[in-house]
C-alpha cells in the first residue's frame, strides 16, 4: 500500500504485524507521518525507521516511510513486515 498521511491521522496507533502498538502518529506534515515511539518499539524497528527530529521535551520521533505501511484504518496504522 502506497501510505497517505494526512492530519487526521494524527493520534492513531501504529502497530506492528502482530497488532501490538509500537508507538503513536505524533504529528503528520507535507504528506509525512511522525511517531513517538513506545514501550513496543524495538531496537530493531527503529533503526528501520529514519529518526528524523527530536521534540520539545527531548523525545525521539520516527518518519515512516510510505512503504512500510501495510494499512491505514479509521485507529490505527499498521505496519508491514519489514
Amino acid at each position: 500500500m502506497c501510505a497517505n498521511f494526512t492530519v487526521d491521522d494524527e493520534g492513531k496507533s501504529v502497530v506492528n504485524t502482530n497488532g501490538k502498538e509500537i508507538g503513536v502518529v505524533q504529528d503528520v506534515e507535507a504528506g509525512v507521518a511522525y511517531v513517538e515511539p513506545g514501550p513496543e518499539m524495538t531496537d530493531s524497528i527503529k533503526s528501520r525507521l529514519r529518526r528524523d527530529r527530536d521534540v520539545a521535551d527531548g523525545m525521539e520521533n520516527y518518519q515512516i516511510d510510505e512503504d512500510y505501511v501495510d494499512e491505514i484504518t479509521g485507529g490505527e496504522v499498521r505496519l508491514q513486515r519489514f
